[in-house]
């Protein structure tokens, strides 16, 4: 059996954390993957064999309580030396000198650096490495990376690859299953 060693950060709101758990089970159903809760409510990890097929499916698939989902190209341990050096490592073959792109970390838990000083120096690592140019506006590429607590996930993604959707809001929920159960009465 093949060895299930990437990850997939999906989130959702807070309250609709195991709807989303079931919407991943859903999604997925077939493939080889295991959820884990983390300590942040609303942010979970999948391990699976592949994370950017994973991220397909669940794109493909139609869900409510899903916020994002992130396929990580590295999961590191939070170390900010550590980080930078993986994320120059993934960044070389993925970025060029023609291509514009945005750092953005964001910081759950605990760590002794500050998520824009980690922008910043990864930034510039690439600049320097690729000559490609920093759009903080609307890049073609943005360099994700997600701090969960003592892991780090690094994830380089190109517009069209970003995983966003509409999220059903519990109020709107209730108002929908009201409306079914009212022209269900008729």
């Amino acid at each position: 059996m093949e060895q299930m060693k990437e990850f997939l950060l999906v989130t959702t709101p807070t309250a609709r954390q195991f709807d989303g758990i079931w919407e991943v089970e859903w999604a997925l159903e077939g493939e080889i993957f295991e959820i884990k809760k983390t300590k942040f409510k609303g942010v979970l990890l999948v391990k699976c064999k592949d994370a950017k097929k994973a991220a397909e499916m669940i794109r493909d698939y139609e869900t409510s309580a899903i916020h994002r989902a992130i396929p990580f190209d590295r999961y590191v341990n939070t170390d900010k030396d550590l980080i930078i050096i993986e994320a120059a490592d993934v960044a070389l073959p993925k970025i060029f000198k023609s291509d514009t792109f945005a750092v953005r970390c964001k910081k759950r838990g605990k760590a002794n650096f500050k998520s824009q000083d980690l922008e910043r120096e990864i930034g510039a690592k690439i600049v320097e490495a690729t000559g490609a140019k920093v759009d903080l506006e609307n890049p073609d590429i943005k360099f994700i990376i997600q701090i969960i607590d003592k892991k780090t996930g690094i994830s380089i993604l190109r517009k069209e690859e970003i995983i966003r959707k509409d999220v059903l809001e519990e109020e709107n929920r209730k108002k929908d299953i009201q409306t079914e159960v009212a022209l269900s009465a008729l």
